[in-house]
């Protein structure tokens, strides 16, 4: 917890430098990130904190980033790695997962369909983990210039050496993005 109160706070105070901020809740969940263009890549920043499982993870990740059209509809994404650490069930790890986020706005409107996934095998998972993934889509609306509301579906987990496997995160949730 304490990580991702640091994480939303150095966030925060490099606000003037940041492209998003992506904040979203469930009644159990907080996950917040911040993501910043360099050239053609996005650096990543991002925790996530389930208060009833007592799960948290955190993630830096750089993603080679890019939009193209798609019979007049603007597509954006990304394909890259990202470096984990998580706990749960009183396990650790910690992985390098590869993968990548779409993002479909239809028509050039303010409604988009975004998704992601990252996973990591057992060769890149370390401490206690054996493997571990991060999958989600969610519903988009841009309400003024640069400003998001959302809602979607996620699921975070790991797999661990002693064969336990532990959702950090699973179920619905709904959020804000800003852009700057």
């Amino acid at each position: 917890m304490r990580l991702i109160v640091f994480a939303l706070l150095a966030t925060a105070s490099f606000s003037a430098l940041s492209d998003s901020l992506d904040i979203n809740l469930s009644n159990d969940t907080i996950e917040g990130r911040y993501a910043a263009q360099t050239g053609f890549g996005e650096w990543t920043f991002g925790g996530l904190y389930n208060r009833d499982e007592k799960n948290s993870s955190a993630n830096i990740g750089l993603l080679a980033t890019g939009e193209t059209r798609v019979r007049g509809s603007k597509l954006e994404g990304g394909v890259g790695g990202k470096i984990y650490v998580a706990r749960a069930d009183d396990n650790e790890l910690s992985a390098l997962a590869l993968g990548g986020q779409m993002r479909l706005f239809f028509g050039d409107g303010p409604f988009a369909v975004s998704g992601y996934a990252f996973y990591a095998p057992g060769v890149v998972t370390f401490l206690d983990g054996e493997r571990f993934w991060e999958v989600g889509i969610r519903a988009e609306v841009e309400l003024i210039k640069g400003s998001f509301v959302y809602i979607g579906l996620r699921q975070v987990r790991a797999e661990f050496e002693n064969n336990a496997k532990a959702d950090i995160d699973k179920g619905g949730f709904a959020g804000l993005q800003i852009r700057f």
